[in-house]
């Protein structure tokens, strides 16, 4: 049982005059609120904890106790998977720190006041499913009844995914099982919901196993500033597409967000839309994001930072990668670094700049086998993108030369320098198209003012160079595209210019190189 927030008392510190104290309270608690000198994510698990379904350690029972608290200023509560987290952290006050101990804490959908800090100690995990159990064997389906779950249907779907939009996903030990469409498709390795009937349809039988329905939108969400997370796993949230299970915005509408968040050291995974959405002044760094529904991370606003996280296996549920999948995908964004990440094995782009961008670094990442372009900066403004390392890029949409490892769109004042460009589908290119339905917010979109120098451009398959598909040859007469001073090791017709593949003494007549 979870205790009402009502029950909980804060003392202040002892050495407050007495006339200011007034009284020791002694309260009944679950959640022992203490002072941050002696409470943090190293202290030991509460006494009266037992594995729970996938061995992690909650309470037992009640651990109702008695206890004196000291605190001064915001407080630090240690949080049992039994406590309404929620609850908690709608009443306390900004800067509270919140102490998630071991365990699975389930159904909490978090949104933070000003300056909280969210920390879990090893073994701490929210989870945004329940566990389903009661299905009946009906020929070769299980069947489970009462499932209410109806969050918002958005995003557009490979063909062979009819059901990526719909935002439930189905789990049996910790595995994604795939949604069809109806019930008559159902077999191993398969699920579908019926939405009307409240029903699921399972291919495969559960007994003995842990079977889990992702049913709540978000694990954090909301516009206060000065949010931190870290130590946390974050997973099985049935987030929408184009929304984070950490998402630092009230809506999709808010290009700005809450400020400042700090979103450290954390697992996100598992996840149907986004693993971490953030806005202006955040800085994401060092967590793994993986094997999330659409995509691994996303931005917008101004002044966000992105710095040693890992992003691999992102779109597991089949969005359309043209529409809106992959590794990441930042939009309307100011000053925007991206540097020192490993982003690897997504189904779509690895890092994507798209839609009104200005400023961008990409700097020092390591982007590998992504099956989309490695790094794709489109129709957007300037930006540096330096001393990366991009390899096996592309290979999954490589048409024309849309599988490059670096790819540069409709976009103006962008530099490419000192990066290894290397095994991908296509290498270094630029494109030119129409792009006048698009946000412009800094001037006329079109490939204008690109430089791409000293790189190491070496056994792409396809072409470097530059394309245009809206009708005129301004990228390669007057736009001030150039290609110099980079090393090839491109056999054949590798280069691109004036929409023609071209031999490396072609292309040096045309004056690039």
């Amino acid at each position: 049982m979870k205790p009402s927030p009502g029950l909980l008392a804060l003392r202040r510190d002892l050495a407050i005059p007495l006339a200011i104290l007034g009284a020791t309270i002694l309260v009944v608690a679950v959640v022992a609120w203490q002072s941050g000198a002696d409470a943090g994510p190293a202290d030991a698990a509460p006494p009266g904890t037992v594995p729970d379904e996938r061995g992690s350690t909650q309470s037992e029972g009640s651990t109702t106790t008695l206890a004196p608290l000291v605190a001064s200023g915001p407080p630090t509560l240690v949080v049992t998977p039994d406590d309404d987290l929620s609850s908690l952290v709608a009443t306390s006050p900004p800067g509270s720190t919140f102490v998630l101990a071991p365990g699975v804490h389930r159904g909490e959908l978090l949104e933070p006041r000003d300056g909280q800090v969210f920390t879990g100690r090893p073994g701490a995990v929210l989870s945004g499913a329940v566990v389903v159990t009661g299905f009946q064997a009906r020929g070769a389906m299980w069947v489970a009844q009462g499932l209410e779950a109806e969050g918002r249907i958005h995003g557009q779907c490979s063909g062979d995914s009819p059901r990526c939009s719909y935002p439930e996903d189905l789990f049996i030990d910790d595995q994604l099982l795939t949604h069809v469409d109806s019930a008559a498709r159902v077999g191993p390795g398969s699920w579908h919901f019926d939405r009307g009937a409240d029903t699921i349809y399972l291919g495969e039988n559960p007994t003995g196993r842990i079977v889990e329905l992702s049913v709540v939108t978000h694990a954090f969400r909301g516009d206060a500033d000065g949010v931190t997370i870290a130590d946390l796993v974050i997973e099985k949230y049935a987030v929408p597409a184009q929304e984070g299970a950490i998402d630092s915005r009230r809506d999709t509408n808010d290009l700005i967000g809450g400020s400042g968040w700090v979103i450290r050291d954390n697992v996100v995974r598992w996840n149907h839309g986004v693993g971490i959405a953030a806005t202006t002044g955040a800085l994401v760094e060092g967590n793994q994001v993986y094997e999330n529904g659409q995509l691994g991370m996303a931005a917008k606003g101004a002044g966000v930072t992105i710095v040693g996280n890992e992003v691999y296996g992102n779109n597991t549920v089949g969005f359309s990668t043209g529409w809106e999948a992959g590794g990441s995908k930042f939009a309307f964004t100011q000053g925007l670094v991206v540097q020192d990440n490993f982003i690897h094995d997504n189904d779509g782009p690895g890092l994507w700049t798209d839609i009104d961008n200005i400023d961008t670094t990409y700097e020092g990442n390591r982007v590998i086998d992504n099956t989309g372009a490695g790094i794709y900066h489109e129709i957007s403004y300037d930006a540096v993108i330096t001393g990366n390392e991009v390899r096996g890029n592309g290979f999954g949409f490589d048409a024309w030369v849309w599988g490059a490892g670096i790819l540069v769109s409709t976009s103006v004042n962008v530099e490419v320098t000192d990066n290894l460009v290397s095994g991908n589908a296509d290498g270094i290119v630029g494109v030119d198209q129409d792009r006048s339905d698009a946000p412009a917010s800094y001037g006329a979109l079109s490939l204008q003012n690109l430089s791409v120098s000293n790189n190491v451009i070496a056994d792409n398959g396809g072409w470097s160079g530059i394309g245009q598909d809206r009708g005129d040859n301004a990228a390669f007469n007057s736009a001030n595209n150039r290609f110099f001073d980079n090393s090839y090791t491109q056999d054949g017709r590798h280069f691109f210019w004036l929409n023609d593949p071209r031999t490396y003494d072609e292309w040096v007549a045309y004056g690039q190189g």
